[in-house]
């Protein structure tokens, strides 16, 4: 049983003329005749009456007609559903981590395709599927297709006016720094803790900000050193700011991408892992 059986049925059953049904799809009437026969058999019942120059549904052609155009309602239903899914012209991401690189990616992505538009969200905490990529140092359990696309080092950003921190191989070992971070659950929060546990210190922290903006300014300002991201960061800061590494805890930058159909979602995907190796 083929598609276009089906579609020539329904049709003949609404027109009850096999002429006008061929007219309608652009064939020989000879077409619709033998395809509703070849249908008839292999149902094995007929489903008109047939008269000289006339046709009639009979009762199994109306009980099959009820059922095969729910099918096609459902298979034309599909068919939109699925060019609807691939035309969709916006792309949700979740940034944990590394937001200047995304929306740099979303800048240059949108010179090719202006047509584009994005919804991006900050929220660690919010991790479902009903976002098309995530970018995170997470280990997600989703049903999505999982890159690992780079590991970054942390350093030590400080105002060397500030701080007289040069002369000190480790100057975590200090006590009392006033440290800035951004916001309890964030990967930079939750790194600075881990690396100043590892060297015994609970850090004195002074100011958390949810903006990477508020926290590169108050280092600016010299309201306080903070554990940044070496990757990340790169280039956010002006000279006064002296940058020193502090051991090697690294974390993992991962690109989480929902399975879809969508050309868009696939080829900002692939911009981005790109962004990530230059």
């Amino acid at each position: 049983m083929e598609i276009l059986q089906l579609k020539y049925f329904c049709d003949a059953v609404q027109t009850q003329n096999f002429s006008k049904t061929a007219k309608k799809f652009l064939v020989p009437p000879s077409n619709i005749s033998q395809t509703i026969k070849r249908l008839e058999k292999e149902l094995e019942t007929p489903l008109f009456e047939r008269h000289i120059n006339k046709i009639k549904v009979n009762d199994a052609g109306l009980y099959f007609y009820k059922n095969a155009k729910t099918a096609l309602d459902l298979l034309e239903d599909a068919e939109k559903s699925l060019k609807e899914l691939h035309e969709i012209k916006t792309v949700k991401i979740n940034i944990h981590i590394c937001r200047r690189i995304v929306m740099e990616a979303i800048e240059d992505f949108r010179k090719f395709y202006h047509e584009v538009s994005f919804i991006t969200t900050h929220n660690n905490h919010q991790i479902s599927d009903e976002f098309d990529i995530i970018v995170t140092d997470k280990e997600l359990n989703l049903p999505y297709l999982k890159a690992k696309i780079a590991e970054e080092n942390f350093l030590l950003a400080y105002n060397k006016n500030k701080f007289d921190l040069n002369n000190y191989a480790n100057p975590l070992e200090l006590k009392n720094l006033p440290f800035v971070t951004m916001n309890s659950g964030s990967s930079m929060y939750e790194n600075t803790l881990k690396i100043c546990n590892r060297q015994g210190i609970t850090p004195h922290i002074v100011l958390q900000s949810e903006d990477p903006f508020y926290i590169r300014k108050c280092v600016e300002l010299g309201l306080g050193i903070a554990i940044v991201p070496e990757l990340s960061w790169r280039g956010q800061f002006s000279e006064e700011i002296a940058l020193k590494n502090i051991g090697e805890i690294k974390r993992k930058i991962y690109v989480y991408q929902k399975h879809s159909i969508n050309k868009y979602i696939d080829e900002f995907s692939a911009m981005l892992i790109e962004k990530f190796s230059l």
